[in-house]
């Protein structure tokens, strides 16, 4: 549904085939689309839902067989749709991932890989949920809070960086729940939220600043020893994995880990246990990841661990992407959704090869997309200041094919190589698309 909402959003028709009449049933009531019961492996339902005349198949059911068939049938059949998979199992992907060439898919996405890639992310980065980070650039997005008593209430966009002492770029402002594209001379408000593309050494000076910095957890503990544990660990160097420690109540997972990853700590324990967070003095870790398969548990763990002294804490979402919005109301630092991940990675691949990175926020008002430019794009060789972006939209931030990043100025030219960070309002994205990508 989240994926289906975003493309609905994006002005695309949107067919849905699913097997529950319920779900069929909740999409077509909630969102602008067609409904169609039955299974993505039927040809007759395909052919009920038009596919030969689709931009796109997305296969993204629970069963990784049910993905690849379908996926499989449409690309032998309509040569010309692109298709794309949901595969979790690393039996048909490797260990490595494959992006492309099976069974003729175009693209596939592995929900538990993106999940630990933006895990891994996210611990990179302090363990701060305003803390957004791009794949080919150093610069970092932190969106800001404006507190009532703020020194920078009243003060203009300009006056604040003269203020902060830093260079940056104030992508977007959002208002009461209204986003808008700012400008120097834009008066900054209380109960403002800004969000600000900074080097990541300028984004700690700002921390220090405004007293939010937050260093690298040292030691962390893992709670539930799942697939996506596994490919957390896995992104982990040895000298990382030495200071993790995993918890999980089955006995032989418990040895699948400590065999596969020799650096870790392995507790074997129920989480529910009321003694085992003293006994196991899991307070003292900088962090705890709430990994289980049960989204509640996961809630409840990263929740309680805070309580008992744990400095921060991260649940993961992975069946109700409604607890995402409830769980960032009990404490806990960072939640991470499994499905907006996900969607994340198919809106990166079918908005264009050359979109490396995509962001959503404020309830997908503002889009920030990494692009890198290639020669054949509108604006290569351009200066900013002759890009019309219709002022509904900013480039926050430039990163040459060198990796030097800079905040760039109306001067800046736009080179073959170079990745641009851009801001931009919802409503003007296609334009936005069309002109960087």
């Amino acid at each position: 549904m989240g994926l289906a909402k975003q493309l609905i959003v994006d002005g695309k028709d949107v067919v849905i085939i699913d097997s529950s009449h319920e779900r069929i049933e909740s999409a077509v009531s909630k969102q602008d689309c067609l409904g169609i019961l039955g299974n993505g492996t039927d040809i007759a339902k395909l052919m009920e839902a038009d596919v030969e005349h689709a931009e796109a198949f997305i296969a993204v059911t629970n069963s990784d067989e049910i993905n690849l068939v379908s996926c499989g049938l449409v690309s032998s059949t309509y040569p010309h749709v692109k298709t794309v998979a949901a595969i979790r199992s690393l039996i048909y992907t490797g260990v490595d991932g494959l992006k492309e060439g099976l069974l003729g898919i175009d693209y596939i996405v592995n929900p538990n890989a993106e999940t630990a890639k933006s895990i891994y992310n996210t611990i990179e980065q302090g363990v701060n949920g305003n803390v957004l980070g791009f794949t080919n650039s150093k610069l970092l997005l932190y969106n800001f809070y404006i507190e009532p008593f703020s020194s920078y209430v009243g003060s203009t966009v300009m006056e604040m960086r003269n203020k902060l002492q830093a260079e940056f770029v104030i992508a977007s402002i959002n208002r009461r729940g209204l986003v808008i594209v700012p400008s120097g001379n834009t008066t900054i408000q209380a109960q403002d939220t800004l969000s600000i593309v900074a080097n990541s050494e300028e984004v700690t000076d700002i921390l220090k600043t405004v007293g939010q910095l937050q260093k690298r957890p040292s030691n962390m503990v893992l709670v539930g020893a799942s697939k996506i544990t596994r490919a957390l660990l896995n992104r982990m160097s040895p000298a990382m994995r030495s200071k993790v420690a995993v918890v999980d109540q089955d006995a032989e997972v418990c040895r699948a880990f400590s065999e596969r990853f020799r650096e870790i700590l392995v507790i074997k324990a129920d989480i529910t246990d009321e003694d085992i967070m003293a006994e196991e003095q899991l307070g003292s870790y900088d962090l705890l990841v709430a990994l289980t398969d049960n989204d509640e548990l996961n809630i409840i763990t990263a929740s309680y661990a805070k309580r008992i002294g744990v400095e921060r804490s991260i649940a993961l979402i992975k069946q109700n992407n409604n607890y995402t919005r409830m769980a960032s109301y009990l404490d806990i630092d960072v939640v991470i959704s499994t499905t907006d991940t996900t969607v994340e990675s198919l809106l990166r691949y079918l908005r264009g090869t050359n979109v490396t990175s995509i962001h959503s926020l404020f309830n997908g008002q503002l889009e920030v997309y990494e692009f890198v430019i290639h020669a054949e794009n509108m604006v290569c060789n351009k200066q900013l200041k002759d890009i019309n972006m219709r002022k509904k939209a900013i480039v926050a931030g430039v990163t040459d094919h060198q990796g030097k990043s800079i905040i760039p100025t109306g001067l800046t030219t736009l080179k073959e190589g170079d990745t641009a960070l851009v801001a931009v309002m919802r409503d003007s994205s296609d334009f936005i698309q069309k002109l960087f990508g």
